[in-house]
Order: C-alpha cells, then structure tokens, then sequence
C-alpha cells in the first residue's frame, strides 16, 4: 500500500497523502467524490484514512484518480486483484447516475441560455439534436447495465457468460459529442453571446473527456478484471 504512482509533472499520488492536497491540486477530481457519496469535511485526513473510513480500497481510488488525470495512464496489471470487480461496477453505475442526473441537464441548462438568442428554426433544430444525443446516450448506458453489469452482478452463477459488448468501441458517442460541439461553434447565429457560447463549449468538452475517461475505464479496469475474476471462479 506505500507504492507511489507518478504520473510525469503530476504530483505522484499515495495512500499517504491528504485529501486537503488532493482536491486543492486537482480540483477536477471532485466529481469521483459527488459520485463515491463521499460526504465532507475531510479535516486532515490521508487517502488511505478516508478510504478505511469508507470502506473503499485505496489502490483503487487512486487508479480512478490517476486514470480522471492522466488520459494516457495505464494501471499496472499486477495491482489489479478481482477483488476490485463489484467496486468497479458500482463507480461505472455512478457514473452512469451522473451524466443523467447531472452533467446532462447542466449542459441542457447552458443550451436553453443560447437558444434564448437563436431565431425559431435554430432553436428547434439544436433542440430536437441535444434530445437526440441525450436518448442515444441513456440507451447505451441502458444497454450497458443490462448485458454487462447486470451479468457481472451473477458472475459466480454465469462464469461462462460473454462480455462481448466491452470489446466494442465507443468511438460513436464521441463523435456524436463533437458533433454537438461543432454545431455551437460553427452554425450557431453571430447574436450568440461569445461568454455563453464558450461556456457552454467548456461543458460539452468537459462532458466529452469524461465519457472518454469512461471508456478507458471498462476498457483498461473492468475487462482485466472481469477476465481474473472469471479465472480465479475456475481454481
């Protein structure tokens, strides 16, 4: 539990380090808490106190933390135990929980802002798009509790169930969430506020690495672990 990750300029981060320095250094890590259910105040307390606290694997929040900082890092795949499987699900549901229930109508809360600028057709147009990316969004998170999660929930019972679906790529949510991008910065009308355009684009690029960062996350914790946990299920 003392290995310390180091992540190029980033501080390196261990089970010793304060939480105060934590979030002061990266601010951008407060939604793992919003997600965790993490109540604060933390006082003085390390990473690895807060997680005994929470009864959270502290190697594992700091590879979520690594993994929110770094788009290139990569967990070590001798840390990763199958013991982390049913955490790892239960952050990706959070996740889930969050884009819907927060960054998805935040970022509907900038657009509605913008359109108050729009002529009638623009906002109809922008509308009926947004709605689109929302429903097409929810369906794959739908379709990802149903034949992922809800399968790895019954592992011990289905060890030779497929997970096919994680190999697939996610490359058409980011396109989509570009695609949302590209509308506000080039067919938008001049009328459009520069100051909410651009915020509006900070939320949608936010939303964008995030998704990414959820990707990396099946791809890089989940399949690894579903693939040792289904092995130590044969020992």
């Amino acid at each position: 539990m003392n290995k310390i990750i180091h992540l190029g300029r980033l501080l390196p981060l261990s089970p010793e380090m304060k939480l105060f320095e934590l979030v002061d250094g990266y601010p951008q890590l407060l939604s793992i808490f919003s997600r965790l259910e993490i109540s604060f105040p933390f006082g003085d307390i390390s990473i690895e106190e807060l997680c005994q606290r929470e009864g959270r694997d502290a190697e594992l929040f700091i590879m979520l933390c690594n993994m929110h900082l770094a788009p290139d890092y990569r967990p070590a795949e001798d840390s990763l135990r199958h013991e982390m499987l049913k955490d790892v699900v239960a952050y990706l549901r959070a996740s889930h929980r969050y884009y819907t229930g927060y960054m998805l109508p935040h970022v509907a809360n900038h657009l509605e802002r913008v359109l108050e600028h729009c002529d009638s057709v623009s906002q109809r147009a922008l509308r009926s798009f947004y709605d689109d990316y929302v429903r097409f969004l929810a369906a794959h998170f739908e379709e990802e509790e149903r034949n992922i999660f809800a399968t790895i929930d019954s592992i011990e019972e289905q060890a030779d169930a497929s997970f096919a679906m994680l190999e697939a790529p996610h490359g058409d949510i980011d396109d989509r969430t570009n695609d949302i991008a590209s509308l506000v910065i080039k067919s938008l009308p001049e009328r459009v506020p520069t100051p909410l355009r651009c915020s509006m684009l900070d939320h949608i690029y936010m939303l964008r690495d995030d998704l990414r960062r959820h990707s990396d996350l099946e791809m890089l914790l989940l399949r690894p672990l579903v693939a040792k946990y289904k092995k130590s299920l044969k020992r």
